[in-house]
């Protein structure tokens, strides 16, 4: 299969969807693929980029066109890696009627509200797609112990980009601010982001947004 249609099942929605029902099922009923669903239609919803781009309603038609793809003369076509896995996802249903089967469950709960942060608390896969920066920021900068407080971390990762920072910093600014205004409370934020991001509480998310702030109201 050329590489331009092949990307269809090996990147984007189709792809994302498939690992997350892999995913749920190998947790043995411990995440269930309703709660996923809705945390991806919440990514989707909540983005109005995302939304934008390709919104859950499109994001069912693929799933149904993929599947219809799968049960169709292109099947050989279909890249053996993609139906491998979704043969194993299915287990047992066939993988065209599995798709179509997902993108219905798909429609139905996105006809309700979007799922809330109290009711449904972020996923670690979740976190990973929104907070990427803060993420990463604890990877690259805090793990290893070579800096001692969040201050020497911060002021080490501005020196390493200085003067093309605000290309790095702003988009870290805004999922600390996002980060903050989203989950205000100890315990909201706690088992929203500190679960998943581990060096990141409400007094450390504020620290690093100060100093972000304050490096860019006098260095640029």
């Amino acid at each position: 299969m050329k590489s331009y249609t092949g990307a269809l099942f090996n990147s984007g929605p189709v792809e994302r969807l498939l690992d997350l029902a892999a995913r749920c099922q190998e947790s043995s009923g411990a995440s269930p693929l309703d709660d996923d669903l809705r945390r991806f239609i919440r990514i989707v919803e909540n983005s109005n980029a995302a939304h934008w781009a390709c919104p859950i309603s499109t994001v069912a038609a693929l799933l149904e066109f993929v599947g219809d793809v799968v049960d169709g003369d292109s099947a050989p076509f279909v890249p053996a890696e993609f139906q491998k896995r979704l043969l194993r996802v299915a287990d047992g249903v066939g993988g065209g009627e599995y798709l179509r089967t997902l993108a219905g469950i798909i429609r139905i709960l996105a006809q309700g509200p979007v799922a809330d942060y109290a009711e449904l608390p972020m996923a670690a896969w979740e976190a990973r797609v929104l907070f990427p920066r803060l993420g990463g920021f604890g990877a690259n900068w805090i793990y290893d112990g070579e800096y001692s407080s969040i201050e020497e971390s911060v002021r080490a990762a501005v020196d390493s980009e200085h003067p093309y920072c605000p290309e790095f910093l702003s988009p870290l600014a805004a999922e600390a601010q996002t980060a903050l205004v989203l989950f205000p409370e100890q315990e909201s934020f706690r088992v929203n982001i500190s679960e998943q991001i581990p060096w990141a509480s409400i007094a450390s998310v504020r620290e690093l947004l100060g100093l972000i702030n304050d490096h860019m109201r006098h260095e640029h």
